[in-house]
């Protein structure tokens, strides 16, 4: 994509800026280096930034405009109900003194109620006590998800987890690189635990414990290559026997006590060998060893929602893996954050304030365009059977195609938004989450949702739903223009869309028929 493209005045409008270009290099030597050369050269990445492009300046420019709502929101709580929600959240969020003045104040009690357990079986509760208040999600990771199989129904999905670095990788190898990372982990973990309260060798040894079981964890985990194998991530048992294979780990149990209304008599695992792994390391490992690795989990869940150390020491460690040289303002943090929990309120004040609505029709004639023009390549394939085109093409044109925002907004029912509890608000949210996820179970696809918000800036190929999706926020100067001429937008957006029509078609999606169900057409 071009990278200069700009807005002026209508009359002097430029929608490819020469000014960005290298006109000394020929564009067939090197066409990237044509279009973009002097943006490149003229262009620092931002000290608070790990890059620098076209999407970037697009985020950018979304996030000031969140900033821009949630102040007038958080200015104005007597408006109406939805204003004084985004902005009583804004409002806590920014209240660094009293955030200050809490410390480690707020998850005090959890570590405590850790700090107490006086049993294996206890603790294993304990477990389930913490995911099913979002808390903490240790060991595993369990949601309701559609059944890839039979995707009319949703189904207990279980897969791997309890690690904190980003892939397993950064545990099992060796290189320089790998092993500065990991001191920095263990001068993060320790740091914590001397904020939260522990003595300095206390926490250091507490360190070494929480490395320690990641790095066995790690050690049973799938690669990265191998969790992009659907067929390799199906694994349906029924709930009894998963229970025989892994005696620390009752499944019907751990079941009920999350929370789980709707009786299950089967749930999809990805990694079965890892769970057999986990319960012997459950069974192996030491209560008190057990309980430092619980009460971390709850410190890195909580440490960018509380004090400056805490937050502070998040940003050095993220920093050893990302390069960022400095800090995302709190401002940009907090918007985030809010559009993360709550981006189907702060998404209709985006929508009502910065979003075209004939954008949308618009957007929706290019789509049609290039899945007309898929057609006709599809079909002008001389490697692809008669049966496997037949096939292809009632795929592409069984595309949902969703631009903009939802037809249908959440409301978000019974979540308290407080003023002055900035932690408590985070928690409710992912409270709110997490029982909206379990609740889906026995009740019909909901295929109107959306997994991103309209202040979003990407876009969206789902598998299971065969649907494509534009938010609101990439239908913006320099993907797309509702003055410019075609040829601009399919050059901007217009790369966005075939990117998003051929995940549809790629190592993942073709695995996946037109209905979304996981099977092999080919």
């Amino acid at each position: 994509m071009v990278s200069g493209i700009v807005t002026a005045q209508k009359t002097t409008r430029k929608f490819i800026d020469p000014a960005n270009m290298d006109l000394t290099v020929k564009p067939g030597d090197n066409f990237y280096l044509y279009a973009n050369g002097n943006w490149i050269k003229n262009t620092p990445i931002p000290a608070s930034k790990t890059r620098w492009g076209s999407f970037d300046e697009l985020i950018e420019g979304s996030s000031k405009a969140l900033k821009e709502l949630l102040e007038e929101a958080a200015a104005n709580p007597g408006k109406n109900e939805l204003m004084k929600r985004v902005g009583d959240f804004y409002a806590s969020a920014m209240d660094s003194a009293a955030i200050e003045k809490l410390g480690a104040q707020p998850i005090r009690p959890y570590l405590d109620d850790i700090e107490k357990l006086s049993s294996k079986s206890a603790l294993l509760e304990h477990i389930n006590y913490l995911r099913s208040r979002s808390i903490a999600s240790p060991f595993y990771g369990i949601s309701v998800r559609q059944d890839s199989k039979d995707v009319t129904r949703y189904i207990i999905n279980i897969g791997q987890g309890g690690t904190t670095l980003p892939d397993r990788d950064y545990y099992l190898k060796n290189d320089a690189r790998n092993q500065k990372i990991r001191a920095e982990y263990v001068n993060y973990i320790s740091t914590l635990f001397k904020l939260s309260g522990w003595e300095e060798y206390k926490a250091f040894a507490s360190a070494a414990i929480v490395v320690q079981l990641e790095t066995a964890i790690a050690g049973a985990q799938m690669s990265r290559v191998e969790m992009r194998d659907p067929v390799k991530l199906y694994n349906k048992f029924a709930v009894a026997d998963l229970s025989a294979k892994t005696p620390n780990l009752n499944w019907q149990n751990i079941i009920t006590q999350l929370g789980y209304k709707t009786k299950q008599d089967s749930l999809v695992v990805s990694n079965p060998k890892f769970l057999v792994f986990l319960d012997s390391l459950l069974g192996a490992t030491s209560l008190s060893d057990l309980k430092v690795y619980l009460q971390w989990g709850v410190m890195k869940a909580a440490a960018p929602y509380l004090s400056s150390g805490f937050v502070n020491a998040n940003f050095a460690y993220n920093q050893v893996l990302s390069g960022q040289k400095e800090m995302t303002p709190r401002w940009q943090r907090m918007s985030g954050l809010i559009d993360g929990q709550l981006g189907e309120l702060l998404g209709q004040l985006y929508v009502d304030k910065y979003f075209n609505q004939a954008a949308k029709a618009r957007m929706l004639e290019l789509v049609n365009n290039m899945i007309q023009t898929f057609d006709s390549r599809i079909r002008q394939l001389d490697w692809m059977s008669a049966e496997t085109k037949e096939r292809a093409l009632g795929k592409l044109h069984a595309f949902t195609k969703k631009i903009g925002f939802p037809d249908k907004w959440k409301t978000y029912d019974g979540l308290v938004i407080k003023r002055d509890d900035f932690i408590g608000n985070v928690l409710r949210c992912n409270q709110w989450a997490y029982q909206d996820n379990i609740s889906r179970l026995g009740k019909p696809i909901d295929k109107a949702e959306w997994n991103m918000t309209p202040p979003t800036v990407n876009a969206y190929y789902s598998p299971p739903k065969n649907e494509i999706v534009f938010p609101a926020a990439i239908l913006r100067s320099p993907f797309f223009d509702f003055e410019a001429d075609d040829a601009v937008n399919y050059g901007g957006i217009g790369a966005v869309i075939g990117h998003e029509m051929t995940h549809g078609f790629d190592d993942l999606g073709r695995q996946y028929d037109a209905d979304g169900n996981l099977k092999d057409w080919w």
